[in-house]
């Protein structure tokens, strides 16, 4: 290599760690330094049902602290209106320059090309470089899903590409290219109501770059409203959390000004198989499948074509730096086995929500159901049965047997778990998957 080569490469290398550390931002010395068990008891006696969201989210920012993450994280917490999921996300809200908060905003806001704004005044109202090393906060994801199937594409591509990392580049007949390239590397927490299964089809066609938490916040009992409106006011018990999180975020960055220099020989390799199967059941039960009707003797039945299944090599970086992530908001440098409770949830939950339900089922009914089981399980008719259990089957997640026409006096279909995810049957996931934070925490303590 000529001398000339070599000096590029050692600049652009020098050029790379100074990013890395720049993007860790200086904040105010906290008023009280507060660990995670701190914090946490802060989150358990005011919203304990929102703990574990609001840790996740934590993890998804301690991200930034590693020097060598480059893949934004996008978490989008799911539920009903009023279930929870704006109270988590404004835990993080007023923290300078470590998150940056909006109630709406389009993908077209990343790099504007607004023609009503001069070219030389539009670097004032760019988007990307106004979140680039924060937590972008979205409050609501809903207006977007929303859209027409057109604009909807459109605004999943421009996400996508800014989910690499990598900033955007943009031409328009107005201000021709407009750009942004290099680290711009950011992580989202958002809100949303349940979507539409078609945003879910057109997500994976692009490939998508968004994991989802399902918050499943309990209902209440007549006695738990009354309780809740003589208690203390929901805004002073939010803005509590909001202190203790931005006490523990600040406590954290002041640790770790320098940044974190991850030794990944530490990790031990059977923590990391358990991602690895978590990347490859995701890349499995999200892929896109074009189905299409046509009447057959007896009733509908249902034809598809060959899935689109991503590579898991992405999703599994992307659990990977949540698993570390998480790990490092409980002080350590290694991940240990707590660390993977946020990849297995978001594993199921990232999934078109039919799907994951019948995994789900699947597993509590030792890896084996009929029709019927499906059934009464969804809560569905026969062809819908049918058709989530053919679309298991295409996705190469389950075997299925029988006659899948369900013709009268022939044995019903069946699906069967294939072999590569059998350990989702063992006890050791229903550990992982089940065992509560105060456990983990008493036995790491």
């Amino acid at each position: 290599m000529k001398e000339s080569e070599v000096k590029r490469t050692l600049d652009i290398a020098d050029k790379a760690r100074v990013e890395t550390y720049s993007r860790i931002k200086k904040v105010p010395r906290p008023l009280r330094h507060i660990n995670i068990d701190q914090w946490g008891e802060t989150i358990d006696k005011l919203f304990p049902d929102y703990r574990f969201a609001a840790e996740v989210g934590l993890s998804v920012l301690a991200q930034i602290l590693i020097k060598d993450v480059r893949n934004p994280f996008a978490l989008v917490l799911v539920d009903v209106p009023s279930a929870g999921k704006t109270i988590t996300i404004n835990f993080f809200s007023d923290i300078p320059d470590i998150t940056y908060s909006t109630d709406t905003f389009t993908p077209a806001s990343f790099v504007s090309n607004a023609t009503n704004v001069k070219r030389k005044d539009l670097e004032k109202i760019d988007l990307l470089p106004r979140i680039r090393h924060k937590l972008f906060l979205i409050r609501d994801l809903a207006p977007i899903f929303g859209q027409r199937d057109d604009d909807l594409l459109k605004s999943l591509g421009v996400l996508t590409r800014v989910l690499d990392g990598e900033g955007l580049q943009t031409d328009t007949g107005v201000h021709g290219q407009r750009e942004y390239t290099g680290d711009y590397l950011f992580n989202i927490l958002a809100g949303s109501t349940p979507m539409n299964p078609r945003v879910w089809k057109l997500m994976g066609n692009l490939g998508s770059r968004l994991f989802f938490l399902n918050l499943n916040s309990p209902d209440k009992d007549d006695n738990q409203y009354v309780t809740q409106l003589r208690e203390t006011n929901y805004k002073d018990k939010e803005y509590e959390c909001r202190d203790a999180t931005k006490e523990f975020i600040y406590s954290l960055w002041h640790k770790h000004q320098a940044g974190i220099e991850w030794d990944k020989e530490g990790d031990a390799p059977e923590l990391i198989k358990v991602l690895v199967r978590c990347a490859r059941l995701l890349a499995r039960l999200r892929g896109t499948i074009n189905v299409w009707e046509e009447k057959a003797e007896g009733g509908t039945r249902y034809n598809f074509t060959a899935p689109t299944i991503e590579k898991p090599d992405r999703i599994l970086t992307c659990f990977y730096n949540l698993a570390r992530g998480h790990a490092i908001i409980y002080g350590r440098n290694t991940i240990a086995q707590s660390d993977l409770k946020p990849a297995l949830a978001l594993s199921a939950d990232s999934a078109p929500p039919a799907r994951a339900k019948l995994f789900n089922k699947l597993l509590e009914y030792g890896g084996t159901m009929s029709t019927s089981d499906v059934e009464e399980a969804l809560t569905c008719s026969k062809p819908t049965a049918l058709k989530e259990m053919r679309a298991l089957a295409i996705l190469k997640v389950v075997d299925m047997s029988g006659d899948p026409d369900e013709t009268v006096g022939r044995p019903e279909g069946e699906i069967t778990l294939k072999p590569e995810f059998h350990w989702f049957l063992e006890d050791e996931y229903q550990q992982l998957r089940l065992h509560s934070v105060e456990k983990t925490l008493s036995k790491e303590d």
